[in-house]
């Protein structure tokens, strides 16, 4: 569970007031607040915001605490009561985006092999 208290501090360390970083995310400092509030984001809005405060995504659940027990992160990680979950990073998603570039071109390979053994079936059927 992320701890989005610490966007608060973070900011007043910073000398960024919370209309600012709002302004800055491209919301309203009422949807900030609320964020903040309830606790609660989408991942790419916390990403922005930790972008904009210049740290890591996985600052806001270091020394948080759920209720199913210690949450630790790292640059790379977050680690609940033991279980590791592994942050997709840029390189990652580059990855994944090559990746789907490769199903597609494999995918147009299989049309055209099923176009030639349509053409060979015919050409042998004459």
């Amino acid at each position: 569970m992320a701890n989005l208290q610490k966007i608060k501090t973070l900011a007043r360390e910073k000398n960024i007031s919370l209309d600012t970083l709002a302004n800055n995310l491209g919301i309203t400092a009422q949807a900030l607040s609320k964020a903040i509030r309830l606790n609660s984001t989408k991942i790419e809005t916390l990403e922005r915001i930790a972008e904009q405060l210049g740290v890591s995504p996985c600052e806001f659940f270091t020394d948080a605490t759920s209720a199913t027990g210690q949450v630790v992160a790292t640059e790379g990680s977050i680690a609940v009561s033991g279980k590791q979950i592994k942050l997709i990073d840029q390189q990652a998603r580059q990855f994944l985006a090559n990746l789907s570039k490769k199903d597609e071109h494999i995918d147009r390979l299989l049309g055209q092999i099923d176009r030639l053994h349509t053409i060979i079936e015919h050409l042998t059927d004459k």
